[in-house]
């Protein structure tokens, strides 16, 4: 009973960010110099097996660039290929390839089929890339709030036999110079917490996200025990790029999320930095939302470098 009421709860909040998405994109005026197709990753004819390719029109060899793949976020229940646009395009004018994807969300699937969705675009990108003048020796993954929980994941799970197994996918052949985490929401454990609502969070909105994420009696799946956490799939010997952290003082409900995902990466000596934006009204994500704003140019600019740095 209590599942039922959560997930009418979320289905309403997925509906409220999805009103505000289309009403910022609608208003969204992408830089010039840019060009964007979209395909299909999948072709099944799911809206969301659909990517968007961008491309600065400036270079006309674009293999030679790199290639970022951008995961939207959403809290793993809303968003699409079209919900960062404007980020992309940026990402693109600065000097690279783009693609960002849709991918099932939770109110049509688990986590599992959400890392499978990624793992068919990226043997997409894998058997398309000298079709479409993309370098699989120079990739970047991306990814925002729930967007970066899953390219962190996405990316342990390639080099991981276990999770691989776990995920029902096969690993692909891909050099990833960075991991780019744009506030990212990686312990899942808590990301339904709200501020001075302990109880609340603790039994009734984080056991409802857990229920949609991983299905019932998930605490007793080994794919929940394997994931819920970075510490379970992050360990001293797990090789990983440089890693790009990014949160702000404005971030009130998920700033500690990322604070707390650096500390663990240096205790393992992974090499990561932290941007932490110290404006109060910088808020979730954004750079992501607002990439025209000083403070979102600010810090898409630090991403353009971090990314020229280890191309």
């Amino acid at each position: 009973m209590l599942y039922k009421l959560f997930r009418i709860l979320y289905l309403r909040t997925k509906m409220q960010i999805e009103s505000i998405n289309q009403e910022r994109i609608a208003q969204e005026i992408s830089p010039e110099g840019v060009s964007s197709i979209e395909y299909a990753y999948v072709d099944d004819g799911n809206p969301l097996h659909m990517l968007n390719l961008y491309k600065p029109k400036f270079c006309p060899n674009t293999a030679v660039l790199p290639f970022v793949i951008d995961i939207h976020g959403g809290g793993w229940i809303c968003g699409d290929k079209d919900t960062n646009n404007n980020f992309c395009s940026h990402l693109a004018i600065g000097g690279n390839v783009v693609a960002t994807l849709s991918y099932r969300t939770i109110d049509h699937c688990t986590l599992r089929e959400q890392v499978q969705d990624l793992f068919a675009f990226f043997h997409w990108a894998e058997d398309q890339h000298e079709q479409y003048g993309i370098s699989m020796e120079r990739v970047f993954l991306a990814g925002d709030s729930a967007g970066a929980h899953l390219a962190l994941l996405a990316y342990c799970v390639n080099q991981s036999s276990k999770l691989q197994t776990l995920f029902s996918v096969t690993p692909v052949n891909f050099c990833a110079k960075g991991l780019i985490l744009n506030h990212s929401v990686c312990y899942l454990n808590e990301a339904a917490n709200l501020q001075n609502r302990k109880l609340l969070s603790r039994y009734f909105l984080n056991p409802g996200l857990l229920e949609m994420l991983y299905g019932k009696n998930y605490s007793s799946m080994p794919l929940y025990l394997h994931t819920v956490v970075p510490r379970n799939y992050l360990f001293p010997k797990t090789v990983l790029p440089p890693i790009l952290l990014i949160t702000s003082k404005g971030d009130k409900h998920f700033s500690y999320q990322t604070i707390k995902l650096y500390n663990e990466l240096k205790e393992l000596g992974k090499a990561c930095e932290l941007y932490n934006e110290e404006s109060p009204n910088a808020d979730h994500v954004f750079n992501i939302a607002y990439p025209d704003s000083n403070m979102g140019s600010k810090c898409n600019q630090y991403i353009l470098c971090f990314i020229d740095t280890w191309a």
